[in-house]
């Protein structure tokens, strides 16, 4: 009986952390899912210029550059369902295009 229970316990405990660690995506799929969101956010306010580079600012924040133009893109974070997990939530927010 007491060998049952610290089997159930071991397997509770087991998936208790297998749903912790599958909340998130690895790192580098992330960057991808934030990039990607970072360019269409882009594309839809630049138009018709052709984006030449897209780099990393800080935390949550990226930088598009065209030919003439300078762009800030920034994540927001948004809330998870109640008693959901998965990859983080979030939208990709243009600034304002500063250009020449």
């Amino acid at each position: 009986m007491v060998v049952w229970r610290r089997t159930v316990l071991s397997v509770m405990a087991g998936a208790a952390f297998a749903t912790a660690a599958e909340a998130a995506l690895p790192p580098q799929f992330q960057r991808a899912k934030e990039l990607t969101a970072v360019i269409d956010a882009a594309a839809g306010v630049l138009g018709a210029r052709p984006i030449e580079s897209v780099y990393r600012v800080e935390d949550d924040l990226y930088r598009v550059e065209t030919a003439g133009c300078v762009l800030d893109v920034r994540i927001e974070g948004l809330p998870m369902p109640q008693g959901m997990v998965g990859p983080r939530r979030f939208k990709a927010v243009p600034g304002e295009p500063e250009c020449q």
